[in-house]
C-alpha cells in the first residue's frame, strides 16, 4: 500500500532579496510563477536567514540548531563540527522518506551527505567533475571544455555575463530538469526534495534574454546611507559609483538571474499540477539570504541590515491558506521545524531546535521575536526582530542599532539613544543577550550583559561588492591547471570584456594579488595584463 503521508518540495535560491518578487509589491519584477506560488498559499513578509551566509543558514537549516553546535559561524573549508547531530534529512530518511538533494548544497566534503539518501549536486566551485552530475551533464551535452560553468569569478565576479550555453542547458534549468525527472519517478513513498539554485547569488551568468528583460526598464534605487554614516561597515572605495552605469548593469543582471530561475520553478510547478501531486505536498521556496545590491553602499550578504538578512519566504499546500499575508517575523530555523512537521517527525530534544512548525500557532503570534547572528570575533553582531522593531548589537566596541521598521523600513534612523524606544531596546536586548548565551558564542556574556571587544575600525572592504582578494576562485575542478586550462579560462574572462560595463578593480594592491593568483596556478602574466589595459582604455 502507498504511503500516503504529504510529499515535501524546498525550493531554494541562494542570496535573494525580500523584494524581488512582484506579487508582493515588486513591481519591477517579472516573476508569473513565484507570484502564482504565493497566491497558491502564504507568504511570510518578515523572514530572516538565521545566519546571512551561505553556508551557516544551509546548515541552520538541514539541523535545526544554530553554529554552536555545527561549527559554521561563516564560510569554511572545515567539516560540520559534529557529525553526530541530527539532520532534517536524516531524520526524513530514517522515517521513510525518499530523501533527495538537487543542486547547490554547500557540504564539506562536498558529497558529505548528512541523510540524503540521494544527491545530484550543482556545486558553484565544485572540486572534481566526478563530484557534480551538473559538471557531467554539461560534458555529456558537448559543453565540457566550460571551465566556468556559472559564470567567470576571477577579475570578473560583478560584470554581467551572457551565458555560454544555451538556456537549456544552463544550470538554472538543470535544476528543473533533474526535479522534474524525479517528481515523474513511480514510488510507493513520499518524496523530500530539497532543490536548490546556484543563482541569483554573483557572477551573474544569465541567458541574454533575461538580460535585454530589465536593460534600462525603471528599477528602484538602492536605499541611501544613513547621514550619520556607518563606523562598522564602511563602504568599500571598490564598489560601483552611485547612478554610475556600471551600477545598474549590476542591478539589471540580478534581477535578470532572479526571473531566470523563476521561469524554471513555473515547470516544476506545472509538472506537480499536471501530475496530480500538488494536493498532498508542501512547497516551500526560500533563500538562504539576500544581496545589498547598493544598499548603504554595500553588496554582498552577510550584514544585519534587511537587503542582506531578510529573505522571501513563501509556504503552499496541505490545506494551509491561500493567498495570505504573514507579519509575524520568521527565520531559517522555523523552516527546518515546518519540514519535520509536515512529516509528522518529532524534533531532537538535544540540542533542542530553535524552530517553532510555520504550520501550527507561530504564524498567528504577534509578539514574536526572532535572533539571527552572524561571524565569529571582533566582526560579530546579533540581532533580534519583533514587534515592528530591529536591534543590531556588534561585539566590534559594543555599537547598538535600533530601528522602528513599520515607520523606518530603509533603516536610515537610528533610534537606539531616543526616550521613547528604550522599552523596545531594552526587551530585544535582553532576547539577544540570552540567545548569546544559550546558543551564540558562551563567552560574549557574563552575568546577563554583552562582553564586548575594545572598537577597531574594519578593513576598508568589508562588506563589498569586491571583498579585496576575491579574484583568486579559478574552478578547482580541472585536472591540475593544465595549459588547456589555462587557456579556456582565459579564454572565457576575455569574453567578459564584450560587457559595457566590464570592470577591474584598479587598486594596484588588489591587481597585483590577483596577477600572483594567476601566475601561482600557471598563468601567463600577459593575459592578466592585457586584461586590466583592456578594461583601462575602455574608460569602465
Amino acid at each position: 500500500m502507498k504511503d500516503a503521508r504529504p510529499n515535501i518540495l524546498l525550493l531554494h535560491t541562494d542570496q535573494q532579496r525580500f523584494d524581488t518578487i512582484a506579487a508582493l509589491g515588486a513591481s519591477h519584477m517579472h516573476t508569473p510563477n513565484l507570484d502564482r506560488l504565493a497566491g497558491m498559499g502564504v507568504h511570510f513578509t518578515h523572514a530572516y536567514s538565521s545566519n546571512p551566509v551561505c553556508q551557516p543558514a544551509r546548515h541552520d537549516l538541514i539541523t535545526g540548531v544554530s553554529a554552536r553546535h555545527h561549527g559554521y559561524f561563516g564560510n569554511t573549508g572545515r567539516p560540520v563540527a559534529d557529525y553526530g547531530l541530527a539532520t532534517i534529512p536524516r531524520l526524513l530518511t530514517e522515517a521513510g522518506y525518499q530523501t533527495i538533494a538537487v543542486g547547490k548544497m554547500h557540504f564539506t566534503p562536498p558529497r558529505e551527505h548528512h541523510g540524503f539518501a540521494h544527491m545530484y549536486l550543482m556545486e558553484e566551485l565544485p572540486d572534481c567533475r566526478e563530484n557534480d552530475a551538473y559538471l557531467q551533464y554539461l560534458e555529456e551535452m558537448g559543453y565540457g571544455h566550460i571551465r566556468c560553468q556559472h559564470g567567470v569569478r576571477p577579475l570578473f565576479y560583478h560584470t554581467p555575463q551572457p551565458s555560454r550555453v544555451p538556456e537549456e542547458h544552463h544550470g538554472s534549468a538543470w535544476v528543473a530538469h533533474k526535479t522534474i525527472e524525479l517528481l515523474r519517478t513511480e514510488r510507493d513513498r513520499p518524496f523530500f526534495i530539497f532543490a536548490s539554485w546556484v543563482g541569483p547569488h554573483p557572477p551573474y551568468y544569465v541567458p541574454k534574454r533575461y538580460l535585454d528583460l530589465y536593460k534600462d526598464q525603471p528599477l528602484p534605487q538602492p536605499k541611501p546611507m544613513p547621514e550619520r554614516g556607518s563606523r562598522q561597515c564602511p563602504v568599500s572605495p571598490e564598489n560601483p559609483e552611485p547612478d554610475s552605469l556600471r551600477m545598474r548593469r549590476l542591478r539589471e543582471a540580478y534581477y535578470a538571474a532572479t526571473t531566470c530561475i523563476d521561469t524554471h520553478i513555473g515547470r516544476i510547478l506545472d509538472e506537480l499540477e499536471s501530475s496530480g501531486q500538488m494536493e498532498n505536498t508542501l512547497v516551500v521556496f526560500m533563500t538562504d539570504h539576500g544581496e545589498m545590491l547598493g544598499d548603504r553602499g554595500h553588496y554582498q550578504k552577510m550584514g544585519p541590515y534587511d537587503g542582506a538578512a531578510r529573505i522571501p519566504l513563501l509556504a503552499a499546500g496541505l490545506g494551509l491558506p491561500r493567498g495570505q499575508r504573514v507579519e509575524t517575523p520568521a527565520t531559517t530555523w522555523d523552516v527546518s521545524a515546518t519540514l519535520l512537521d509536515a512529516a509528522g517527525v518529532t524534533p531532537p530534544q538535544a540540542p533542542p531546535f530553535l524552530g517553532s512548525s510555520l504550520l501550527g500557532d507561530t504564524a498567528g503570534a504577534p509578539d514574536r521575536t526572532i535572533v539571527f547572528h552572524n561571524a565569529t570575533g571582533r566582526g560579530r553582531y546579533v540581532a533580534a526582530v519583533g514587534q515592528g522593531w530591529k536591534l543590531i548589537h556588534w561585539f566590534n566596541g559594543g555599537d547598538e542599532e535600533l530601528y522602528c521598521l513599520a515607520d523606518d523600513p530603509d533603516e536610515l534612523r537610528n533610534l537606539i539613544d531616543a526616550p521613547r524606544a528604550r522599552g523596545p531596546a531594552d526587551r530585544l536586548r535582553r532576547t539577544c543577550i540570552e540567545f548569546e548565551r544559550d546558543h551564540g558564542v558562551a563567552a560574549n556574556v557574563r552575568n546577563d550583559a554583552f562582553v564586548d571587544q575594545p572598537y577597531r575600525a574594519p578593513p576598508p572592504h568589508s562588506l563589498s561588492m569586491f571583498p579585496l582578494w576575491s579574484s583568486h576562485q579559478f574552478p578547482p575542478w580541472t585536472t591540475g591547471y593544465s595549459q588547456e586550462d589555462l587557456d579556456l579560462i582565459a579564454a572565457e574572462m576575455r569574453d567578459c570584456l564584450k560587457s559595457d560595463t566590464a570592470y577591474i578593480c584598479r587598486e594596484p594592491e588588489w591587481r597585483a594579488d590577483a596577477l600572483g593568483r594567476w601566475e601561482a596556478i600557471g598563468g601567463d602574466p600577459a593575459v592578466y595584463r592585457a586584461l586590466f589595459d583592456a578594461v583601462d582604455r575602455a574608460g569602465k
